[in-house]
């Protein structure tokens, strides 16, 4: 069984999704792009709105932001579990880039590496040259997402061996991507730890309207649902890249 990660914009969406069943909060400015930054302020709202138990994690943007980024004030990650950032429009340095601006950041919360499914699309990094990265610089986790929020999801069986080969090398996994109740449920035997979602939690399946709880506790019940089938069929898939 999985949770659910559901991206929020205000404090007001964080109460939402956690009446609804969230169980991690995501901050960020979805009029800024897939992984928009929100203010700092807003990080400090929702922190305060969520209860404790349930962790926080902040979008940065893309690591071609990276400048702004690295002005961030260490402190105001105070609170936060989780960080990501993503690599779209990436070149060559991006490894060197991605390892300096975690320095700059210093200590706090923990990375998600960000793999963008459709990343001929994003011109960024293939999701296994990022799993090999998130692995080495010791990320917590790996999101797999979209870049483009209008197009369908490329997430289908296929990804099931990225899946267990991020598990085996000690990354959780969390996918998104423009996923509804149907799309959780399809992939389900890929068993990942989260499934995350903005546009289908949203009032009118809208990522720019508001976070609706009903929304959010149909489908926090089936992430929860347990995947029929049996998953070791499914790592046997060839990877789709």
């Amino acid at each position: 069984m999985a949770g659910l990660l559901v991206s929020v914009r205000s404090a007001n969406e964080a109460r939402a999704a956690v009446a609804g069943g969230a169980t991690i909060v995501d901050v960020k400015e979805p009029g800024r792009g897939p992984l928009g930054r929100a203010d700092p302020a807003t990080w400090r709202a929702v922190r305060a709105e969520v209860p404790a138990f349930i962790p926080v994690s902040v979008a940065l943007g893309e690591l071609r932001d990276m400048a702004a980024v690295a002005r961030i004030d260490p402190s105001a990650f105070a609170g936060v579990d989780y960080r990501k950032i993503g690599l779209a429009d990436s070149d060559d340095a991006w490894k060197a880039e991605w390892a300096a601006l975690r320095r700059k950041l210093g200590p706090g919360p923990a990375w998600v590496a960000v793999a963008y499914a459709d990343w001929w699309l994003a011109k960024s990094p293939r999701p296994d040259e990022i799993l090999d990265a998130a692995a080495d610089a010791g990320a917590a986790a790996i999101l797999v997402d979209t870049f483009d929020k209008a197009r369908p999801s490329p997430l289908d069986a296929s990804w099931s061996g990225f899946v267990a080969e991020a598990r085996a090398r000690g990354l959780k996994v969390a996918l998104a991507g423009g996923l509804d109740e149907q799309a959780i449920l399809a992939l389900a035997p890929l068993a990942p730890d989260w499934f995350a979602a903005r546009g289908a939690a949203c009032v009118g399946a809208n990522r720019q309207a508001t976070v609706d709880a009903r929304r959010v506790a149909r489908l926090a019940l089936a992430a929860a649902r347990p995947a029929a089938g049996h998953r070791s069929g499914l790592e046997a898939s060839p990877r789709p890249f």
